[in-house]
């Protein structure tokens, strides 16, 4: 059993890794972005740019009919090659051309939405370049599952590593050597997303073949339908904010409290979101075998010590690399990092609790859940908002995360027997809080000190969770085996 859950956990990290490593490197574009946005574009423009892309992933959500997880998920019902890659190319070639001619659709309304959301119509330009991207980007997704499924983790990593080294370049041209501001931001992601989905496609077509099944494409629409409203109600909770914090405060005060949002969302990016992509059709072909909830409870386990590790480290050290980074008008935002931190920690349990959901193809209870919860998320942010501004926004967050992840092991609890190692999970968060609270007293009034201290009580996690025994005997001596082998492969 042990050896079982080593090798698992060995592989799903592994891969976890690569896709880590690809994640950073997609979203480094907007992180070695910020000290030139924050010198080239004012908070209002930060605040802006952060209402364009919520507003066209509102979009996205609406027309994308859940088809990135119906592929994902259809891919394991066939056992043969030619069937699994009928799944990919009918959602690719069918589904691709439905989602251009909505956007062509779309396009002549990009004045409505500029009116609406940036109070000028002048800026709806801005929207048609968003709109035009989304044509791209809904694609996209469909050809990365397929690298996922097929486990092909280097390939993943290599795309996002040339993605993102464009995306960069045209952002530094289009920015600073053009001066473009918003504009030339908008056009460097349509470029690079332009560029990269024909590449894909080419790629997982040649594999696939141009084939189209339209009762097999109906079937995955079907089964992504329920996740619509879903998937709607679940963004209201990440994005509403904005919108309220822009009706209720000011455009900068939106920028300022994006950047914040920003970094909160650090341990969903490079630790759920690589982990995730890995583990979830692992989880799915490993669903019915031998010490399968044994294994399962143990990787979440190991995944919440990562996640909590990484939700330190970037609470701890927020407000010293937002000063560094930002300019004065932004360092604000290091104030609602930790709450976003642990919120998102809390968003991650339900990829591991909606098991049930999923096995049994009950799609409809996460609907319920997400309107649920959506719902809950407009009431608390109308409340709080109104009152505390970003404060307010923030802790809606997080009550609004805690209450999805509750909600979703309860319903899917009772469709398959969720196990959960309770006491090590409680000890996991004990110690982090412990650290955290400990590392914000340091303030010796010097900015690198301060960040060094901090890195220090960051890294004293694992021996702190050593030490109130929380690791197993078979756990360290599978650590000293591991020093052991590379400590041979040096000498």
């Amino acid at each position: 059993m042990a050896e079982s859950v080593a090798k698992e956990a060995k592989l799903v990290a592994r891969h976890a890794g690569i896709y880590g490593l690809a994640n950073v490197m997609e979203r480094a574009v907007g992180f070695v972005m910020i000290p030139v946005y924050t010198r080239y574009l004012m908070p209002a423009d930060y605040g802006i740019l952060e209402l364009i892309y919520l507003t066209t992933s509102i979009i996205s959500l609406v027309i994308g009919m859940g088809i990135e997880s119906a592929v994902s998920r259809f891919y394991f019902d066939f056992k043969d090659e030619r069937s699994r890659g009928l799944v990919f190319s009918s959602a690719a070639v069918g589904y691709g051309g439905f989602s251009v001619v909505v956007i062509l659709l779309l396009l002549p309304f990009s004045k409505i939405l500029a009116g609406e959301v940036l109070d000028s119509s002048d800026n709806a330009l801005w929207f048609q370049i968003a709109l035009v991207t989304l044509c791209f980007s809904f694609v996209m997704p469909i050809a990365m599952a397929y690298l996922r499924v097929r486990q092909q983790s280097t390939m993943v990593m290599v795309t996002q590593v040339l993605k993102t080294l464009l995306t960069l370049g045209l952002n530094i041209y289009f920015v600073v050597t053009l001066e473009m501001g918003v504009t030339g931001i908008l056009l460097a992601s349509l470029i690079a997303a332009a560029v990269f989905t024909v590449f894909l496609m080419a790629y997982v077509l040649s594999r696939t073949g141009l084939r189209v099944d339209f009762k097999l494409l109906m079937d995955m629409c079907r089964f992504g339908l329920p996740l619509i409203p879903s998937n709607i109600a679940a963004f209201m909770v990440q994005a509403s904010d904005r919108y309220f914090i822009k009706a209720y405060a000011s455009l900068s005060l939106t920028g300022i409290y994006s950047l914040g949002y920003k970094f909160g969302t650090l341990v969903h990016q490079f630790v759920t979101a690589p982990f995730i992509q890995i583990w979830i059709p692992r989880r799915f072909e490993y669903f019915g075998r031998a010490d399968t909830e044994h294994i399962y409870a143990r990787i979440f386990t190991y995944f919440c010590a990562v996640s909590v590790m990484g939700g330190l480290m970037i609470s701890l050290l927020s407000r010293e690399v937002i000063m560094i980074m930002a300019t004065e008008p932004y360092w604000p935002a290091y104030k609602i990092v930790p709450i976003v931190v642990l919120a998102y920690i809390a968003f991650s349990f339900h990829y591991h609790f909606n098991i049930g959901i999923l096995m049994t193809k009950q799609t409809k209870y996460v609907a319920y859940i997400n309107i649920a919860n959506g719902i809950l998320n407009l009431v608390l942010n109308f409340i709080f908002i109104s009152r505390y501004d970003m404060w307010g926004a923030a802790i809606a967050t997080l009550i609004c995360f805690i209450f999805k992840a509750v909600m979703t092991y309860h319903i899917s609890n009772r469709m398959h027997k969720i196990h959960i190692e309770w006491r090590r999970v409680a000890t996991l968060f004990a110690a982090g809080f412990a650290l955290y609270f400990s590392g914000i007293m340091i303030a010796t009034g010097r900015l690198w000190l301060d960040l060094g201290l901090k890195i220090l009580v960051g890294l004293s996690y694992p021996l702190v969770l050593y030490l109130m025994r929380m690791f197993d005997d078979s756990e360290i001596d599978r650590v000293k085996q591991i020093i052991r082998t590379r400590k041979l492969s040096f000498d």
